[in-house]
C-alpha cells in the first residue's frame, strides 16, 4: 500500500496549481481502491469513498473533504495516458518480486464496444495488449481508435517492452514488415497467424503446406483433449519456408508451422469437424517450443474474456477519449493484481 502510495506522489500533477483542492495522489488513489472494489463510473467512485471515510483518511489526505463526481472525472480527463499507463506498469512490477525472465509475449487486441457513440461521432476505442505467458500479467498496453490503425499501435506498443530473447506472437494482423522488422530489432523472434489479410502468401502457403508439407515427418506434436464434452485432436507440422515463399513474405521468415485441429462433439453438426491454421515464425523447425507458442499466445484471449466477464469491460460507456483509456488501463490493473 505504501509503496502505491510514493509512486502516486511521484505523478506529475497537470492541473492549475491556484486550483487546487483535492492533492492528486488522494484522487488517483481513492479511484483505483474504488476501481478495484467494482466501482464502473464516477457516481460509483463517490460513493465508495463517502463509505470508506474512515480507512481513507488513514492513507491519503482528506482534509478538505472528498472530491466530487465532477473532479474525479476531470481528472481522469486530463492526466497522461502514457504517464498513467507508466505508473500502472511500476506498480505492478513493484508487486511482482519474483517476476521470471519472459519467454513469450503475445500481442492482441481488443475493442471497447461500449465507448463508441455515433451521435457525439466519437469512435470505439481499441486496446492493444501484451501478455505475459510466464508471469500471468499485462505487460503493457496502447490505445488505437479502430482496428486497422493496431498496425501502427503494435510498433509502439513493443518500444515499452523488454523483449530481447523472446519470442512474440501475434495473429494475422501482425503479418507486416515495420511490425517483424521492429521485433527483430529488440532481438525477439516472431511467430504470426497467417490469414487471408495476406491473399498471395496465405494461398502459397496453404498449397505448399497440404501438397508437400504436412506429410508425417514433419510431424512434431500430436495429442487427444477430451475435456468440455468434445474430443479434440491437435496435429502440429513444421518445415522450412521455400525460397519462392520467401519471396512473397518477411525478413527471417524460416519456418511454416500447420496445425489440424479435428474436434468430435455432439454439439457439432454432423459429429466432427476439421480445421487448419498456418503460422510463419524465424524460429527453426527443429524448435520443440513451436506448440507450445502457438497454444500460449491463447492466453491473451483467455484475459481479454476475463476483462468482459468479470469486469464489464466491452460495456464501458465513457466518451472522453483519455477518460476511457485511464479507466481501462485501471481496470487492466486490477486484473494483474486480483486474477493471478
Amino acid at each position: 500500500m505504501s509503496a502505491v502510495i510514493d509512486l502516486l506522489n511521484k505523478f506529475n500533477d497537470p492541473r492549475d496549481p491556484e486550483k487546487i483542492i483535492h492533492p492528486l495522489p488522494t484522487i488517483l488513489f481513492i479511484s483505483i481502491c474504488a476501481i478495484f472494489c467494482g466501482a464502473e463510473g464516477w457516481d460509483d467512485i463517490v460513493l465508495w469513498a463517502e463509505l470508506q471515510q474512515d480507512w481513507l483518511k488513514k492513507h491519503v489526505d482528506l482534509s478538505n473533504g472528498l472530491p466530487s463526481y465532477s473532479t474525479v472525472r476531470r481528472t481522469f480527463i486530463i492526466i497522461s495516458p502514457a504517464c498513467w499507463g507508466k505508473l500502472i506498469r511500476d506498480v505492478v512490477y513493484h508487486h511482482h518480486p519474483n517476476k521470471v525472465v519472459e519467454d513469450q509475449v503475445p500481442i492482441d487486441g481488443k475493442t471497447l464496444c461500449a465507448s463508441k457513440c455515433d451521435s457525439k461521432g466519437v469512435r470505439a476505442i481499441q486496446m492493444v495488449s501484451a501478455w505475459s505467458v510466464e508471469n500471468n500479467i499485462i505487460l503493457g498496453e496502447v490505445k488505437t481508435d479502430s482496428k486497422s490503425n493496431e498496425i501502427t499501435a503494435i510498433p509502439l506498443l513493443l518500444e515499452l517492452l523488454n523483449l530481447e530473447g523472446t519470442t512474440v506472437s501475434l495473429d494475422a494482423m501482425g503479418c507486416n514488415e515495420k511490425i517483424i522488422s521492429k521485433i527483430l530489432e529488440q532481438d525477439a523472434h516472431y511467430l504470426i497467424g497467417l490469414k487471408k489479410n495476406q491473399p498471395k502468401l496465405f494461398e502459397a502457403v496453404e498449397n505448399h503446406s497440404q501438397n508437400k508439407g504436412t506429410n508425417l515427418k514433419n510431424l512434431v506434436e500430436d495429442y487427444f483433449d477430451d475435456s468440455h464434452g468434445r474430443c479434440v485432436r491437435r496435429r502440429y507440422f513444421a518445415f522450412d519456408v521455400p525460397s519462392e515463399i520467401k519471396k512473397l513474405g518477411f525478413t527471417k521468415m524460416n519456418t511454416i508451422i500447420a496445425t489440424e485441429t479435428i474436434s468430435s462433439s455432439k454439439y457439432t453438426k454432423g459429429g466432427v469437424s476439421a480445421e487448419w491454421r498456418y503460422y510463419l515464425t524465424d524460429h527453426n523447425k527443429s524448435n520443440p517450443k513451436l506448440a507450445t507458442y502457438i497454444r500460449g499466445h491463447w492466453g491473451v484471449e483467455s484475459m481479454h474474456w476475463c476483462l468482459d466477464v468479470h469486469l464489464n469491460d466491452d460495456k464501458d460507456k465513457k466518451y472522453e477519449e483519455k477518460a476511457a483509456e485511464n479507466f481501462a488501463k485501471t481496470k487492466r490493473f486490477l486484473f494483474n493484481r486480483h486474477f493471478h
